[in-house]
C-alpha cells in the first residue's frame, strides 16, 4: 500500500504543479501594469464618440434591449409633478436667482443613456419608489475666474427625493443609500480642484444622527475644507424635508403649505454628517469624465 501511495504522489505532481503554473495573473498584478491597462480597459469598455456606436455593435452593454425599457425611467407626470414641487422649495428659488454665485445642473441627465443606464446613481437607483427623478445639484467654485486651486475651494447643494423602495428596516431609508448620496455629490464637489475635473473617493465616514424616512425631499450640503495637490477634503450634512411626498403627490396640493419646503421648518431633520478624502488619480487621462458637462 505504500508504494502505491508514493507512485500517486509522484504522478500527482506534475499535474498539480502544471495547473499552478497555468493559473490566470491575479487582479493584484494587473493593476501593477500602470495606467496604460487602465486605459485600455476604459477605451474598450466605454467608446469617447458614442456616435460610432450603433445597435448590435461595439461593447454589449452599450446597446441596450429594444423589448425592454431601461428602469431608470420615469412616467412623465410623476416627473412633471416632483419637478414642479422642487421649484418651489425656498433653497431652491434663493439658488435659481440671477444674483446666485452657484450654476444648475443635472450631472446625471448629461451621461450619454447608453452608459447612465448602467450607472449606479443615475440607473439603477432612479426610478419609481427608489430615487424619483436625478438629482438637482448647484455648484459653487469660490473666487470667480481665480485660477490659484486654494481660492477654488468649491460647494454643491443637492435635492433628491427617496421613496419607499430604498430601505433597509420597514419604514427608514437604508443607511447605505446615504452614504452612496454622499459620496455621489462630495465628488461632484472635489471635482473643481482637480485640473482633470475627477477624483475617486480614499475615504468616506458618514455619522448618522437621525433615522432617515422614505418619500421625503432631501437637500444635500457639501464643500471642500482642504486642497493639497492632488488631494481634497470634503464634508457635509444631510436633512430631510418636512413635507411627505410620493411620485403620485399632487403638486398644488402639496404646496399650500410652503413652510413645509423650508431647511429651518422645525419638522425638518438633518439625518446625517460626513467627511471624505479625494484622491485625484494619475491616470486620470486615461478615465471617461462621464459627469463632464
Amino acid at each position: 500500500m505504500s508504494n502505491i501511495s508514493h507512485m500517486a504522489r509522484r504522478l500527482l505532481r506534475p499535474q498539480s504543479a502544471l495547473a499552478f503554473r497555468t493559473t490566470p495573473p491575479s487582479i493584484a498584478r494587473l493593476h501593477q501594469q500602470g495606467p496604460s491597462r487602465s486605459a485600455v480597459v476604459h477605451d474598450q469598455a466605454i467608446p469617447h464618440d458614442q456616435h460610432h456606436v450603433s445597435a448590435g455593435e461595439g461593447a454589449p452593454f452599450l446597446s441596450p434591449s429594444k423589448s425592454q425599457a431601461p428602469t431608470s425611467q420615469l412616467s412623465e407626470s410623476g416627473a412633471t409633478s416632483l419637478d414642479s414641487l422642487v421649484s418651489h422649495i425656498p433653497l431652491v428659488q434663493t439658488l435659481r436667482d440671477a444674483h446666485s454665485s452657484y450654476k444648475e445642473s443635472r450631472p446625471h441627465l448629461a451621461i450619454p443613456p447608453a452608459i447612465r443606464q448602467h450607472h449606479f446613481v443615475g440607473g439603477s437607483l432612479t426610478g419609481s419608489g427608489k430615487l424619483a427623478f436625478q438629482p438637482y445639484m448647484w455648484l459653487s467654485t469660490g473666487k470667480p475666474g481665480s485660477q490659484a486651486r486654494k481660492d477654488r475651494a468649491s460647494s454643491v447643494v443637492s435635492v433628491f427625493h427617496i421613496g419607499q423602495d430604498l430601505c433597509g428596516h420597514p419604514g427608514f431609508v437604508h443607511g447605505g443609500l446615504l452614504s452612496v448620496m454622499f459620496d455621489e455629490v462630495f465628488a461632484r464637489c472635489v471635482s473643481a480642484a482637480f485640473p482633470s475635473g475627477l477624483g475617486m473617493t480614499a475615504n468616506l465616514n458618514v455619522d448618522f444622527r437621525k433615522p432617515a424616512l422614505p418619500d421625503r425631499i432631501y437637500v444635500l450640503r457639501t464643500k471642500t475644507t482642504k486642497v493639497d495637490g492632488r488631494k481634497a477634503w470634503v464634508e457635509g450634512r444631510m436633512t430631510y424635508l418636512p413635507l411627505a411626498v410620493t411620485q403620485s403627490t399632487d403638486a398644488k396640493s402639496a404646496i399650500s403649505d410652503l413652510s413645509l419646503l423650508q431647511e429651518d421648518h422645525e419638522g425638518a431633520v438633518m439625518v446625517a454628517e460626513a467627511k471624505a478624502l479625494f484622491v485625484e488619480p494619475k491616470f486620470a487621462d486615461s478615465m471617461v469624465s462621464v459627469y463632464r458637462n
